[in-house]
């Protein structure tokens, strides 16, 4: 800068005192950093030098743990305590299936009151071997497979307990045709009536069935059915029922005690049998005309509900009779003489009469139309 301008300048403006000289100087030095020449990184790593850790100990620097040196040997003793436990954990499995102690001995069966014990134990073929290895479910569905059994259950008890408990279906209807007496459960299933079973027969409704030739089949639900109606026939119509009867022309009827039967018409259908309910129903709102326990007639013919007939004379057949009581099981004791077998129902014994002519016909509304 030329002289005169300078001192031409410092004419211009006061002297600064120290404070304002500082922050001059400050700001001077400042700016010099800033608007100064960048100088160059000291350190570069060039690309893929892997840095190593220097061995030299910092002073101040701090502590890092040292490395931790892995041996392998730990890792063996480790392997070959695993083995060790292993071939224990093996030892005493084999011990557990192969010990005779914890073989099956026992079996206990529970709730066996149509089928023996043996039979149950026929179906159920539990295995000789280890409690360990009874396959529960396989037993239970063999089981289920007997037509009498509704549910089965199988459980173990240490050590060498195997315990069955099953739930029979319950016998509807005692069915004889001929000279046998058969057990008849809603599912259809079929035991043979002998002293072994006798103890279900109480309370079960008898059928006598006197048609010809081989034992046919029941309508589905027939069964269930009679059952049901037998249950509630002393309550409903005051007087005993003694046997339900299919006839050797397949008319179905209800024999009573009192000395009369309800005919409802041929069984040969689904549809005959679902219109038994209804004929019932007219059957009880006969109740306050006639008498069912002392009865005048001999039948009530319920073929036509909307017409019911009542006509005969109050009695049961002697043959009809002789039937039921032949139901009965011999006794267990030795006879004193020669045995008499009682005679197989017949076709001619059939206690079922066709209901003409008739004398009384009361004129009802069908059961639907009542409600």
């Amino acid at each position: 800068m030329p002289q005169h301008l300078h001192e031409r300048l410092l004419r211009a403006s006061p002297p600064l005192d120290d404070v304002a000289a500082r922050r001059a100087q400050v700001r001077a030095v400042a700016a010099g950093l800033v608007d100064g020449p960048r100088m160059g990184r000291r350190f570069h790593v060039p690309t893929g030098v892997r840095l190593e850790a220097s061995p030299r100990r910092r002073r101040h620097g701090p502590r890092r743990a040292l490395p931790v040196v892995r041996s392998h040997g730990g890792a063996t003793v480790r392997r070959l305590a695993a083995a060790g436990v292993l071939v224990v954990q093996v030892g005493i499995l084999a011990a557990l299936l192969l010990s005779p102690a914890f073989k099956v001995h026992t079996v206990e069966v529970s709730g066996d009151r149509l089928l023996s014990r043996d039979a149950v134990l026929a179906a159920a073929r539990v295995p000789q071997s280890s409690l360990f290895t009874v396959d529960g479910d396989a037993i239970r569905s063999r089981l289920a497979a007997l037509p009498w059994v509704r549910t089965a259950t199988v459980t173990t008890q240490l050590p060498s307990t195997l315990r069955i408990g099953v739930t029979e279906w319950q016998p509807d209807v005692l069915l004889r045709h001929g000279g046998d007496s058969t057990f008849v459960a809603a599912n259809g299933a079929t035991l043979a009536y002998t002293q072994a079973t006798a103890a279900a027969r109480q309370g079960i409704p008898l059928l006598l069935d006197y048609r010809a030739g081989p034992q046919q089949p029941f309508v589905n639900g027939l069964a269930d059915l009679l059952a049901g109606a037998a249950q509630r026939w002393k309550a409903t119509f005051g007087c005993t029922l003694d046997a339900f009867v299919i006839s050797d022309h397949n008319v179905f009827s209800a024999w009573c005690g009192s000395g009369w039967q309800a005919v409802f018409g041929a069984l040969d259908s689904s549809q005959a049998l679902a219109a038994i309910p209804a004929q019932l129903e007219v059957l009880a709102a006969l109740k306050g005309r006639i008498s069912f326990v002392k009865p005048s007639f001999n039948y009530v013919n319920l073929e036509n509900i909307g017409a019911p007939a009542i006509g005969g004379k109050p009695g049961v057949p002697a043959s009809l009779l002789s039937d039921i009581a032949g139901t009965a099981l011999p006794s267990t004791a030795p006879p004193s003489g020669p045995a008499i077998a009682a005679p197989p129902p017949t076709a001619s014994a059939s206690p079922t009469p066709k209901p003409t002519p008739t004398p009384f016909v009361f004129n009802l509304a069908p059961p639907s139309a009542q409600h």
